[in-house]
């Protein structure tokens, strides 16, 4: 069964004002680090969604067969996002059988969190499998594709979530506990980087 693997980056990241998924992390990027995780499981297919940040996304990623979209109405909130990731990939592999959403202001996301993942979905034989931090559900997900139509439908700012609500039957988690770390304002950085140094100490 043929996998994509879509990255979110279109955001304008107004409270951090800077292209937070470019800061510096482990000798390479946030958006760089997530790219080698996300390749590590070998999808058939990776698509980066950009907006706001399209040309310092573009002009900062060097790795080869990789798609990257420009949503001009990344304003519009994530739903425009994932519709258009998802059409890049389906046009790419029209029998795409699941597609695995990841956001790029994760920076613990990693190579493990997304093949267990891929394992609890062949494990299960569920159409979502979703990641979950304190009392959240939500992004990293995975979609099977009986789910494709719904993400064709998405409104708003609110993402996939209305989904993971509407089929909580046909969903099981993975525990994420670094996933409630992203990074959206100065501070989150410096923490985050503090936190680092202290684990390398």
């Amino acid at each position: 069964m043929k996998r994509g693997v879509l990255i979110l980056a279109a955001g304008a990241a107004t409270r951090m004002k800077q292209a937070k998924m470019l800061l510096p992390f482990a000798s390479t990027t946030i958006l760089s680090h997530i790219l080698q995780e996300v390749q590590a499981i070998e999808p058939d297919s990776i698509c980066i969604v950009t907006g706001y940040y399209h040309h310092e996304i573009q002009s900062s990623i060097t790795a080869a067969q990789l798609d990257i979209v420009y949503n001009g109405n990344w304003e519009d909130g994530m739903a425009g996002s994932i519709k258009l990731g998802l059409a890049a990939l389906l046009q790419k592999y029209p029998d795409l059988g699941s597609i695995l959403i990841v956001a790029s202001d994760q920076p613990y996301l990693n190579r493990k969190v997304l093949t267990n993942m891929i394992d609890a979905q062949a494990d299960n034989q569920k159409g979502i499998v979703a990641a979950k931090y304190q009392e959240v559900i939500g992004i990293p997900v995975l979609f099977d594709q009986k789910y494709f139509g719904q993400l064709e439908q998405l409104q708003g700012d609110k993402g996939a979530r209305t989904i993971l609500q509407q089929y909580p039957d046909d969903m099981v988690t993975i525990d994420f506990p670094l996933g409630e770390i992203d990074i959206d304002t100065p501070e989150d950085y410096e923490r985050f980087c503090l936190q680092i140094k202290e684990q390398q100490a």
